[in-house]
């Protein structure tokens, strides 16, 4: 029997950590994995549960993900029962004017009209910087036989775990919340972190916005930290891989564990039973010539390889010259590193072009970034 469940994510709540990487894209378009996109992970988890109405909420500079996402038809969501809708700020008769959203709750009071018209009996809510590849069927299966009002998405934080910006932080017993926090480092009281994937009824959200209005509550936080006690709200354990991107040395490090631990590609990419789709270029395949030389790397298509890449991450159409050396980068679309050219520890965005002979290096725990276009 197909979940009744709809999706709702929402990319770009949290782009003031990931301003460099956010300047002409929202957070959901950001490039991942040399050939993803940060959406493509929320979008493959619920078309994999079977959940084909799904809404993404955006602020602005989402030109990139529209056309990243098209009419669907890559994630089989362009059929007549199915669809994927960008919903923006937008003015109606009660509003003055559209105003951008800063939190999940003000987000959700905004398309309030979009969600009563969702049929289906569940809603899942996600964030689109927690990259994983999660059974959303099972957590649905799990809320239901709970009889939970609100299910949560949690994984155990590490003893030594700090974020840029404050994190929904946890304590449970038995799987039931018993506190809800928000901190940006470890929290003995509230171990467990959330991964900020939310599945509850759709009438008891459209509880939630009623609440939130008539208590002029405009954080989903402070609203659920104000009916924990008493309110049947339970956890579900993850374990799996997670990539936390809420800054961009935070997406660095995610991405060069990706190289490093074959045990996070497989939970992320290489499950048969759980593909992670994403817009097909059908591209030429990449091309090495005589003397190129990758190590511990992930190459897109098209890519044009005549030098050395190691521990690096290149996306679609990026080139290589004779002589080249790049090592823990990670090069995003028609990057161009000339010859005898050297790059350690650098982030360039879409077509980068570093000339002959140039030198750069950041250093793992502060990457060097290159905005697009720009030509060194």
């Amino acid at each position: 029997m197909a979940i009744s469940a709809a999706g709702i994510i929402f990319s770009s709540l949290n782009d003031n950590t990931l301003s460099r990487l956010t300047g002409d894209r929202t957070v959901a378009a950001i490039p991942f994995a040399c050939r993803y996109r940060l959406v493509d992970f929320c979008l493959s988890n619920l078309v994999n549960a079977d959940i084909s109405n799904i809404n993404i909420v955006a602020n602005y500079n989402y030109r990139s993900l529209i056309d990243h996402i098209g009419s669907g038809k890559d994630w089989d969501l362009a059929r007549r029962e199915s669809s994927v809708n960008v919903i923006s700020p937008f003015s109606t008769a009660t509003t003055a004017s559209a105003k951008m959203f800063s939190s999940h709750m003000e987000a959700l009071c905004a398309m309030k009209q979009y969600i009563n018209e969702i049929k289906e009996d569940f809603v899942v809510l996600m964030d689109s910087d927690n990259v994983l590849n999660i059974d959303i069927a099972d957590v649905i299966a799990q809320h239901q036989k709970t009889g939970a009002e609100i299910t949560i998405v949690t994984q155990k934080a590490p003893s030594d775990y700090s974020a840029k910006r404050p994190r929904m932080m946890l304590s449970s017993v038995a799987g039931k919340i018993t506190d809800i926090s928000l901190s940006s480092s470890y929290n003995e009281k509230n171990p467990e972190l959330s991964l900020y994937i939310f599945v509850m009824a759709t009438t008891y959200l459209k509880r939630l916005i009623e609440e939130s209005e008539g208590y002029n509550l405009n954080s989903l936080t402070a609203i659920l930290l104000k009916n924990c006690k008493r309110a049947n709200y339970r956890t579900y354990n993850y374990t799996g891989f997670v990539a936390p991107v809420s800054s961009f040395l935070d997406y660095y490090r995610c991405s060069m564990q990706l190289l490093e631990d074959p045990k996070a590609r497989e939970s992320l990419l290489w499950k048969k039973e759980s593909p992670i789709f994403t817009r097909v270029h059908n591209s030429a395949p990449t091309t090495y010539k005589e003397g190129a030389v990758t190590e511990n790397s992930m190459l897109a298509d098209e890519c044009n390889i005549e030098g050395t890449v190691i521990n690096s991450v290149l996306f679609r159409g990026v080139t290589v010259a004779k002589g080249a050396v790049v090592k823990n980068s990670i090069l995003f679309h028609g990057t161009y590193v000339g010859k005898n050219a050297t790059l350690n520890c650098i982030v360039t965005d879409k077509d980068v072009h570093v000339s002959d002979g140039v030198n750069l290096s950041g250093n793992h725990n502060m990457p060097f970034y290159v905005q697009k276009c720009r030509k060194i």
